[in-house]
């Protein structure tokens, strides 16, 4: 018998509570830090999703739109903000974050990265990586 590590965190009832309630502390955690992050570098939340998601190689509208489930036309407002601010520049169709845009998205992810360590620094290495593994299959 093959065992993943979701096998192995035993989803029993009483288990699922405290599942539910680590996970919305975390979650609470760190959406208020992203939070504070976004309002220090003069950007909002979904600015800084679309940042992320051009970061990682996606510079097609559709593409960007579809990663972040968002409206195509929501996404172009957002987009013509990022410009305006001049932390993306368009070519054609395709899109670039300049480096005012980098040096931001980086002091974001600094930031963000010593509370993420910070809530998990107790976690068994192994544990972990079970754990990112399941967090990237979602």
């Amino acid at each position: 018998m093959n065992l993943s590590f979701a096998d192995t965190l035993y989803f029993k009832k009483e288990n699922i509570l405290e599942i539910i309630l680590g996970l919305h502390r975390s979650y609470k955690f760190l959406q208020r830090e992203i939070q504070v992050c976004c309002e220090i570098n003069q950007i909002t939340f979904n600015e800084l999703l679309v940042l992320l998601e051009i970061k990682k190689g996606f510079n097609k509208k559709i593409d960007i739109a579809n990663k972040i489930y968002l409206k195509k036309q929501n996404l172009n407002l957002i987009l013509k903000d990022l410009e305006n601010k001049k932390i993306i520049n368009r070519n054609n169709k395709e899109i670039f974050i300049t480096r005012n845009g980098d040096d931001r998205i980086e002091k974001i992810i600094n930031r963000v990265n010593l509370k993420i360590i910070k809530i998990f620094q107790k976690t068994d290495p192994k544990n972990m990586a079970g754990f990112i593994n399941i967090i990237e299959s979602l």
